[in-house]
């Protein structure tokens, strides 16, 4: 009887702790999951296998197709492009011709996307991954095409608004009404600046019918070092005919050097009516002030206004005495006569 009593009580505490047990584990397996504050890592997540995360499906081997000079009107031209599917998924590729985008062309320039033709005429292409396939992108020039330099783009998508990219077309039609008439409208560089970042800007505008590239660059070194040139900002964009581009060293893309005086230097080019490349360079001292510096700018210039004030006043008071001066001499002079 005493052993059954004590097989009984031992099944009973086996039983009792392995449900204790059970019902522990369950709880903490439903609440205790990665990144909880109990330091936990027990509960079942679904594992991403970063391989196989998807990039975006469009890949090109460029971002514009340039013709070059063309001299010779009423031919075709072709040039390839290269598509690839950066995706682990089969995609089905789209390409059309579209317009450039650019308030600043005439209706002539922009009339380049009814010059352009897919060969072979297919423009809808199934693609496996990893695969690529070559579009070959023909333009055909009128023969009563004017002079100038004509843009369009290639529109190359899958069905997806977020992975749709664009092939900038870029033609220059040579004959007597292609010409160039660049010009640098304003520059300017900020003398004082209360920060550690500087500011530049510069439009150059484009008055004739042929397109160009305009490289701004702007550069710094300590006045009064032999520090070499270092660089601020640089870009290099297309002023398309008619148009007016502004570059800009903005608030959120200034360079921070530092305090002190520096020399700053900008450059723009572009190509002037006699198709001569050249480049506009503004250079001065620049003084990058601390924010505290304008309460003591704003003390001198107070004092400055108090001493012109001082010294008004002063001069005032002494021409009034200059003259009471000259009146004494005369008084006098009168009394003697009377007597």
């Amino acid at each position: 009887m005493d052993k059954k009593l004590w097989f009984g009580a031992v099944a009973f505490v086996m039983i009792f702790c392995a449900s204790v047990s059970s019902i522990t584990f369950a709880e903490e397996a439903r609440t205790n999951c990665i990144g909880d504050s109990s330091g936990k890592t027990n509960c079942m997540v679904d594992v991403v296998d970063e391989g196989l995360v998807d990039r975006p499906h469009i890949s090109l081997d460029t971002t514009e197709l340039s013709y070059g000079r063309i001299t010779e009107a009423g031919r075709s031209y072709t040039k390839s492009l290269v598509i690839e599917n950066a995706a682990s998924q089969k995609v089905t590729m789209r390409i059309e011709a579209a317009e450039y985008e650019s308030d600043s062309l005439s209706d002539e320039q922009k009339a380049v996307i009814d010059w352009i033709a897919f060969v072979g005429g297919k423009r809808k292409f199934d693609v496996n991954p990893g695969a690529k396939i070559q579009v070959g992108v023909r333009l055909m020039v009128p023969t009563d095409a004017k002079g100038g330099t004509y843009y369009a783009r290639v529109k190359v998508s899958n069905g997806d608004e977020n992975d749709t990219q664009y092939v900038k077309i870029r033609a220059d039609v040579v004959n007597e009404d292609y010409k160039y008439d660049g010009k640098v409208t304003s520059q300017n560089i900020g003398f004082f600046n209360f920060g550690e970042r500087i500011g530049a800007s510069a439009k150059v505008k484009n008055g004739g019918t042929a397109g160009f590239s305009s490289h701004y660059i702007v550069q710094y070194k300590n006045a009064f070092g032999l520090d070499e040139w270092k660089q601020a900002a640089e870009e290099m964009r297309d002023v398309v005919p008619g148009a007016e581009e502004s570059f800009t060293i903005t608030d959120e893309t200034r360079a921070k050097i530092g305090y002190g005086v520096y020399t700053v230097e900008q450059r723009i080019s572009y190509i002037d009516a006699e198709g001569k490349q050249k480049e506009s360079i503004l250079s001065h001292a620049v003084v990058n002030l601390p924010w505290w510096g304008l309460a003591i700018v704003g003390g001198v210039v107070v004092l400055i206004i108090v001493m012109i004030i001082v010294i008004k006043i002063h001069h005032k008071k002494g021409k009034n005495t200059a003259k009471k001066t000259k009146k004494k001499p005369a008084d006098a002079e009168s009394e003697d006569d009377e007597l």
